[in-house]
């Protein structure tokens, strides 16, 4: 993994418990900083990360080499803010993201107290690297800690947590989904006629079945019959992606409703006149209708740890 922050104190101080847990379990952890502090570096070292300044290299490149040198497979960089005294680690931060996102790698931003909305927390327990991350900071000029509470000298004393968090904002490798062939799509087309049809004649068969409850018929046929239907064209649609599936599915269904609903040569019918059967007979078409045409919803960003 490789870290790029403005400073090595703040590699410490928002990932140093990452940082220790990785090469105890014997991952390889890299910082690459905008300026060179020895003291940071030697926490850094006695943890057993190393640590590389940019010192006015090219920012992109110098991430190249990092990333190449050290294999990585993430980025973690930190939330900046709008100090223009920031600008040497706003460009080396954003030029780590934009090769990372050439790579296809991910890229986490450490973050502590709100995270930003619509993103999903990735908390490490650092609990048993608590001590080798305050020892690192206690070491670094204008720090002290005391009790678990870190003071800098520019900032309000705050209390290390057993936790460091981290929200995934970008890169990663792209998902490749494969077209389905002409044949898969006619064979699910066909499967889909066939498997409407046989719900379509369940569903006469039991559409005309109440009971009574409190003197109040409850028609419990009709009412699972099309519950069934118009779960099978939702779960297809959401499976597939594919309308023409679906239309299928219901062709196959009002096709098969249609035929039940003509008078036999004996005269018997299965779909009689009257309200279920009228239902029977209308519903399926306009639950057909809308699942197919309801717009499909774009995906939500998955968070990925």
């Amino acid at each position: 993994m490789l870290l790029v922050f403005p400073h090595g104190r703040d590699a410490l101080a928002q990932a140093g418990g990452t940082i220790a847990r990785l090469i105890e379990a014997g991952s390889v952890a890299a910082v690459l900083t905008a300026e060179a502090a020895a003291d940071a570096d030697a926490g850094l070292w006695a943890m057993g990360a190393r640590g590389q300044a940019v010192a006015g290299a090219d920012a992109r490149a110098a991430v190249a080499t990092a990333i190449d040198r050290q294999q990585s497979t993430a980025i973690v960089v930190p939330a900046l803010g709008s100090d223009p005294t920031e600008s040497a680690a706003s460009v080396l931060v954003a030029a780590a993201v934009a090769e990372a996102s050439a790579r296809h790698l991910p890229v986490y931003l450490a973050v502590s107290g709100r995270m930003p909305a619509g993103q999903r927390l990735v908390a490490v327990d650092v609990t048993d690297q608590l001590g080798a991350k305050s020892d690192a900071l206690a070491a670094l000029p204008g720090v002290s800690v005391i009790d678990r509470t870190v003071t800098f000298d520019d900032q309000d004393p705050h209390l290390l947590g057993t936790t460091e968090q981290f929200v995934m904002i970008g890169g990663g490798r792209p998902e490749v989904v494969e077209a389905p062939s002409t044949g898969s799509r006619v064979g699910a087309a066909v499967l889909g006629f066939v498997v409407g049809a046989i719900f379509a004649a369940m569903g006469t068969v039991a559409h005309q079945i109440t009971t009574e409850i409190a003197g109040v018929p409850v028609p419990w046929g009709l009412l699972l019959a099309l519950l069934g239907y118009t779960a099978l064209l939702i779960g297809l649609r959401l499976v597939l992606h594919d309308r023409v599936t679906v239309l299928f599915t219901a062709i196959g269904a009002l096709l098969t409703i249609f035929v039940l609903s003509l008078r036999s040569t004996g005269g018997s019918v299965l779909i009689p006149e009257g309200t279920l059967g009228l239902v029977w007979t209308m519903a399926p078409a306009i639950i057909a209708a809308i699942v197919i045409a309801w717009p499909r919803l774009p995906d939500r960003p998955a968070a990925r740890a």
